[in-house]
């Protein structure tokens, strides 16, 4: 990704009264260096009734959890979006060691100056954060991009704080996954996947 200007562009694909697809693509000149596709579908109160569900235990809250300045692997003094824009407070001592991840995150800073970011913006900006939060890998040694994200939410977050318990799953096919449960602290609202392109690092 250049760090140029850039233009967004954005393109309702499909219409509709219950469901509608837009995308918005993202592009240095002629250039597509992004793209993201949204399925909305439209809210309502429907009374359901009592289903089961996946056991959910509501986490410490942030205040209760413990700031993260510190990355176990990544040393590096780049400025990252990671490190410095973003707040992160781990519950069970995510990105400081290895194994699945149970943290807090907030911005920092507005994702466009001078605009407050809306609970969507919190959350899809910070979805990529879901990656990191569970490390199985030593990231001294491997790398394990991720070339795509998949966030879906049954409702947007309340206030700045956005958790994610998640657990990485890599594969000696050289593909790996980061699932993802997402939350608040009013519970759970979501989960992210991301795919993992996984390979060594030279010398690792």
């Amino acid at each position: 990704m250049p760090l140029e200007p850039l233009r967004v562009e954005t393109h309702v694909r499909r219409d509709g009264k219950r469901i509608q697809v837009v995308e918005a693509t993202l592009r240095h000149g002629d250039v597509e260096v992004g793209r993201a596709t949204a399925l909305k579908i439209r809210t309502a109160d429907v009374p359901l009734p009592d289903v089961t569900r996946e056991p959910w235990e509501q986490p410490p809250a942030p205040d209760e959890a413990t700031s993260v300045s510190e990355f176990w692997a990544f040393g590096s003094d780049l400025v990252r979006f990671h490190r410095d824009a973003v707040e992160i407070r781990s519950i069970d001592g995510s990105f400081m060691q290895p194994g699945p991840g149970l943290s807090w995150f907030r911005l920092k800073q507005p994702v466009i100056a001078g605009r407050e970011p809306t609970p969507f913006v919190r959350l899809a900006t910070l979805a990529d954060m879901s990656n990191g939060n569970s490390q199985a890998l030593d990231p001294r040694a491997y790398v394990y991009v991720n070339p795509d994200i998949t966030l879906y939410a049954h409702r947007l977050p309340i206030g700045e704080w956005v958790g994610m318990k998640s657990a990485a799953h890599q594969h000696q096919s050289g593909i790996g996954l980061a699932d993802t449960r997402v939350f608040d602290e009013s519970g759970p609202l979501g989960r992210i996947n991301q795919a993992q392109l996984l390979d060594r690092r030279p010398g690792g």
